[in-house]
């Protein structure tokens, strides 16, 4: 059985690649200076990004799911750098620690410890700590969809 904890798997200082999928499928898109979407990753980042450090190799095993990541969030922090969508993927957002607001399309909301939250695909999204005194934990799951999920499986099917 290969586990993961993330007290030890901490890359940087709030951010942990828990489990990784093999085959990177999901868009990760940012607004550009006019409005436009664009790949995130053809962008200079200005955190370091989850693909940039990878899982070990024996928690790099998930088969339907892109990634699994745990992060907490300093006071007056951010899980990322801005607003952004993963137009080929839905999200599960669990808190687990603490207090802080998510934005989901446009709408801001309070969440503590023990909501989930679900982000479908395409749906812009960014969860902050707008508190100053406690870290905000949370749990990322992030699952290909549509194109997404097409992309996974012919990736699958030629690495067999």
């Amino acid at each position: 059985m290969t586990t993961a904890n993330w007290k030890t798997q901490v890359f940087g200082k709030i951010m942990s690649l828990l489990y990784n999928n093999p085959h990177r499928v999901v868009e990760y898109r940012v607004r550009d200076a006019n409005g436009n979407w664009v790949d995130r990753a053809s962008t200079p980042a200005p955190v370091l990004r989850l693909f940039e450090t990878e899982a070990t190799q024996e928690r790099t095993c998930l088969q339907t799911i892109q990634f699994v990541h745990h992060v907490f969030i300093p006071p007056a922090g951010r899980h990322v750098e801005e607003l952004h969508i993963h137009p080929d993927a839905e999200e599960l957002v669990v808190i687990t620690a603490g207090r802080g607001v998510i934005d989901l399309g446009g709408t801001t909301q309070d969440v503590s410890a023990g909501d989930v939250i679900y982000i479908p695909p395409a749906m812009e999204h960014e969860l902050r700590n707008d508190h100053d005194e406690e870290l905000l934990g949370a749990l990322f799951i992030n699952v290909p969809t549509g194109e997404g999920l097409q992309n996974l499986v012919a990736a699958q099917q030629q690495a067999h």
